[in-house]
């Protein structure tokens, strides 16, 4: 059996690399690590931790996003240290005009999940203390919204608007 010690990047593609580049260095303080010119590529990690956690390559402007019904990669998830911080990112998310997907309170975590340039939905957590969510029957279930995002859909609200 194979037994990777962990996650170590994942590869997105995008349209625009330049528009790319500014917002996962700008809004989400990532490093570049690394680039190659054929075919356009980018590398980046948080903190300079590895040579690479994100590889972003440049598709072109005609490329098409998928349909929601397919097969594919969900989201991707960066782990903040606090709910201060959460709260924080959040404020900076909307102050840049980041679109918003939803904010929820999972039990394990708490959550916001937000749209690069492309499409890839992202998401910015922080795990709640372990004494609180260990008294729930099942702490990945969550569907509260975050309180500190009044405007923005919860959980809840996306999955009502699938069954429509």
């Amino acid at each position: 059996m194979i037994r990777p010690e962990r996650i170590a990047h994942v590869v997105l593609k995008v349209r625009d690399l330049e528009r790319s580049r500014q917002f996962y260095t700008e809004v989400l303080g990532m490093d570049i690590m690394s680039e190659m010119s054929k075919p356009r590529m980018l590398f980046l990690a948080n903190n300079r931790r590895d040579h690479h956690e994100i590889g972003l390559l440049e598709v072109g402007p005609q490329a098409q996003s998928p349909p929601a019904n397919t097969v594919g990669l969900v989201h991707v998830a960066f782990r903040l240290r606090s709910e201060d911080e959460l709260r924080a990112a959040y404020r900076e998310l909307k102050e840049r005009g980041v679109r918003i997907s939803f904010t929820v309170n999972h039990g394990i975590t708490k959550s916001v999940y937000f749209f690069d340039p492309d499409g890839h939905e992202l998401e910015l957590y922080c795990d709640n203390p372990p004494e609180e969510w260990a008294k729930l029957p099942n702490p990945y279930t969550g569907m509260d919204k975050l309180d500190f995002a009044p405007d923005d859909p919860g959980l809840a609200d996306v999955f009502a608007r699938l069954q429509q």
